[in-house]
């Protein structure tokens, strides 16, 4: 009995040692899984870790990197502008401002002009844009006046230079306040007067228009004749584009034969012109050449004397010639010839006529009256009258003063200053009365009375005015 209990408790022992030694085995087991589950999930956090910070470290890589490329970008770019820009400075030999910024971080833009190299620069496209300008700001590039010297024949004539065409053709031209056209001789001219002038070359003249519109006007001798065309006309250093003459084809007579200047320079007004040709005075001003429309005429000379004087074109600064620029003023009365009214004339104290009509002639080298004023002058001044229209006399006759009366103001002329001196036939010398006889009821003053007083003639008032010449 005693056995078998000793035998069941070893069995139990026994059991229960395999018992615990079963479960410490599982322990360990369990032990050794948490363990490696522990040292793989240490693995797995460090290698996130790990790519967390590399991919960190990647991403700000990048963007330094992005950043770096994209400064470098930037200034490539900088650099390629800077250079087009230079470029482009140094053939158009300017420099380009910035126009305009940009967002990408640049603080400037250049943007090109463009400029043709082999574009041709003329006087027109010069004179366009000055006008354009002048408009746009309401200003001018006019000149204020231009001078041409007047020269002097035997008081008889008063001439000046004038030019046509491109380039420019010099002729020589009488200013002439008494007709409105401009005429010269033309390449097709027969006449003596035109082989003994210059004449007019159309086909040397690159701005030559040409018209073909026949033209005539009436002399004493005979119709000068042509045709009308436009070019570039200059006169006193100032120059009209388009201004339309005529090229004569015949000048009839021995008027023009003996001339000392190729044609004549019309002043009048437009209503008298020949085929109603805008005047040069018109186109001056139109065209802004001057920046008044206003031109005036100082003659000298008289007696032994052979000064000239001057034509003004856009001024009435005539102080060199009459010691101031105070003139008297009188309304034009007929838009034609310079025209005005003469209220009384006076020799010496008589009075010789009252109210009458007047002309100022620049081309006229006498005084003309009506006739019946002529006669009254001559039985006052003593000299003596002949078939031919002349009153002769002594050169050592004394005669009175001549007085003009223009606008409540007296224009005297001494007497001296109205007798001339002339050769005969015979080879004598005589003096006549510079005032002739004309069956009208107006008079021309022509250059003896113009050789005492500077006269302006204002077309953009319609008035004449007057100041004694020193």
């Amino acid at each position: 009995m005693r056995c078998r209990v000793l035998v069941l408790c070893a069995v139990i022992c026994l059991f229960v040692l395999l018992v615990e030694g079963r479960q410490r085995k599982v322990n360990r087991s369990a032990a050794r899984t948490e363990a490696k589950e522990s040292r793989s999930l240490g693995v797995q956090n460090r290698h996130r870790n790990i790519r967390r910070s590399n991919n960190n470290n990647a991403r700000q890589g990048n963007r330094l990197s992005a950043r770096s490329n994209n400064q470098k970008r930037r200034r490539l770019n900088a650099a390629k502008r800077n250079k087009r820009s230079r470029n482009l400075a140094k053939k158009s030999n300017r420099k380009h401002k910035s126009t305009s910024s940009v967002s990408s971080g640049s603080s400037y833009a250049t943007i090109p002009l463009d400029f043709k190299p082999n574009f041709v620069r003329t006087t027109d496209n010069l004179r366009a844009d000055k006008a354009f300008v002048a408009n746009r700001y309401g200003g001018s590039f006019a000149k204020s006046s231009g001078t041409a010297r007047l020269t002097n024949t035997g008081n008889m004539e008063y001439t000046c230079k004038m030019t046509a065409g491109t380039p420019k053709q010099t002729f020589t031209v009488l200013p002439d306040t008494g007709s409105s056209n401009i005429w010269l001789p033309g390449p097709h001219c027969n006449s003596k007067a035109c082989r003994n002038h210059n004449r007019y070359r159309p086909g040397k003249s690159s701005t030559f228009v040409k018209m073909g519109t026949k033209f005539a006007i009436e002399y004493g001798s005979g119709a000068v004749q042509g045709v009308l065309a436009k070019d570039r006309v200059g006169v006193a250093g100032l120059s009209v584009a388009n201004q339309t003459f005529a090229m004569t084809t015949k000048e009839p007579g021995s008027t023009f034969v003996d001339a000392l200047f190729d044609g004549i320079l019309g002043l009048g007004y437009q209503s008298i012109s020949v085929d109603n040709v805008r005047t040069l005075v018109q186109n001056m001003c139109s065209q802004s050449v001057i920046s008044t429309c206003k031109f005036a005429i100082c003659m000298k000379g008289g007696g032994s004397s052979t000064r000239g004087g001057v034509i003004i074109f856009g001024s009435t600064d005539t102080s060199t010639y009459t010691g101031s620029n105070s003139y008297s003023y009188t309304p034009v009365t007929r838009k034609g010839y310079w025209q005005f009214a003469l209220e009384a004339f006076y020799v010496g104290s008589t009075r010789v006529s009252g109210t009458s009509q007047a002309i100022v002639d620049s081309g006229t080298s006498l005084i003309a009256a009506p006739c019946a004023i002529y006669h009254r002058i001559n039985k006052i001044i003593g000299c003596t009258e002949t078939s031919s229209g002349e009153c002769w006399m002594k050169c050592s006759r004394a005669i009175p003063d001549f007085t003009f009366v223009i606008n409540g103001k007296k224009f005297v002329i001494p007497g001296n200053k109205m007798k001339m001196r002339v050769r005969t036939n015979k080879g004598n010398t005589v003096c006549i009365s510079v005032v002739s006889c004309m069956d009208t009821d107006f008079w021309i003053l022509g250059d003896p009375y113009m050789r005492n007083y500077c006269t302006v003639f204002d077309m953009s008032n319609n008035r004449i005015g007057f100041a004694s010449s020193t």
